[in-house]
């Protein structure tokens, strides 16, 4: 899968877990933490669906002055960081391609010319299927919904856009082929991290064990804050600084797989990385011990977490099955108009949450 193999472990670090995130993060870790990678998640389900529809619409009208289908607030990210990027080495992964990832990869190669560094910038494709998906139906092919497992003939809706979730394969070959800067749409969240360490330590694809700590490595670090205590229920335990933001977490992988989690020390943040920090972050989006991937299936009813120091967690015992030949498509269909934001408060301290979440 990879062709550079590093004895030492890979540091890699998240700067974003959603287009809500901070845009001052990746100059903040570009700048000053010691990390070989930095991966970012842009995208939810909600902004594969409204960036697809707006392809699709100007795919229907191509005189359509639309919005590019990319996450922007990337772009903007990304100028600010650059310098640091290709002064320091560090490799990037993100997702903010999102429906139009060769326009993202246009702009940013631009920029990236522009800036004389010299840094190579390539952008992953075959995430877009939505001729696969009319011919599968046009076949009699039977696909139903995962979550209610309604066939798609009884749903009743014509989709204009379909994505479905690639593996890390691709990320690990454009590192292997010399990029720096790796542009991808949808992708599965721990894609990003999974293949830079199957690049740094020369994974192939078959060594499931290592990628199945891998994949449980990316799980804990995707979200951004959430593993330095954004999803803790101990919130009042966790250390303050003088900004109510939390330190930025980072995975350090070991060439066989098992893993430390970390986290970057940025001035006035703060924040923790503990051993209940990480363990409600592993139960976030699990619906039982089987974490699946396109790459590998993680077993994680076993898995062992040990206090390592201050802000350093050692994970391993992670067991694997080998992947599904299958894989999770998003479609896009048009359903009318609707807006709401709600903010839920649970549990107890409902007061003291509130406070928080108005700082």
């Amino acid at each position: 899968m990879g062709s550079q193999i590093n004895r030492r472990p890979v540091r890699v670090a998240s700067t974003s877990g959603a287009i809500t995130d901070m845009v001052e993060n990746l100059a903040e870790l570009a700048k000053n933490a010691d990390v070989d990678f930095i991966v970012g998640d842009w995208q939810s389900e909600y902004n594969i669906t409204a960036r697809g529809m707006i392809k699709a619409q100007r795919s229907e009208s191509p005189n359509l002055d639309a919005a590019p289908a990319f996450e922007q607030q990337f772009v903007d990210s990304f100028r600010s960081a650059l310098p640091d990027l290709a002064a320091r080495k560090i490799k990037m992964a993100v997702n903010a391609g999102a429906c139009d990832t060769e326009l993202l990869y246009q702009r940013i190669q631009t920029i990236v010319e522009d800036s004389v560094t010299g840094l190579r910038v390539a952008w992953i494709e075959g995430d877009e299927v939505l001729d696969a998906v009319q011919q599968y139906v046009s076949e009699g092919t039977k696909l139903r919904n995962i979550t209610t497992g309604q066939s798609f003939q009884e749903w009743g809706h014509s989709p204009v856009y379909a994505q479905c979730y690639l593996g890390s394969r691709g990320i690990s070959q454009a590192f292997t082929n010399g990029a720096d800067i790796v542009l991808y749409g949808r992708v599965a969240d721990a894609a990003p991290t999974m293949g830079a360490a199957a690049y740094w330590h020369g994974w192939s694809s078959t060594q499931y064990q290592e990628l199945a700590h891998a994949l449980t490595a990316v799980h804990l670090i995707e979200c951004s804050y959430y593993v330095t205590g954004g999803n803790y229920i101990g919130f009042k335990t966790i250390p303050q600084g003088k900004s109510p933001l939390l330190n930025l977490p980072i995975a350090r992988i070991q060439s066989d797989g098992t893993f430390f989690i970390e986290c970057h020390h940025s001035k006035d943040r703060g924040g923790q990385v503990s051993v209940n920090t990480c363990r409600y972050q592993l139960l976030y989006e699990l619906q039982g011990k089987q974490y699946y991937n396109s790459d590998v299936v993680a077993i994680v009813d076993q898995v062992k977490m040990e206090q390592a120091g201050p802000d350093s967690v050692f994970v391993h015992n992670i067991g694997f099955e080998k992947p599904l030949p299958t894989t999770k498509v998003g479609l896009t269909v048009p359903g009318g108009y609707q807006a709401e934001v709600h903010y839920f408060i649970v549990g107890l301290d409902a007061e003291q949450k509130a406070m928080l979440l108005e700082k």
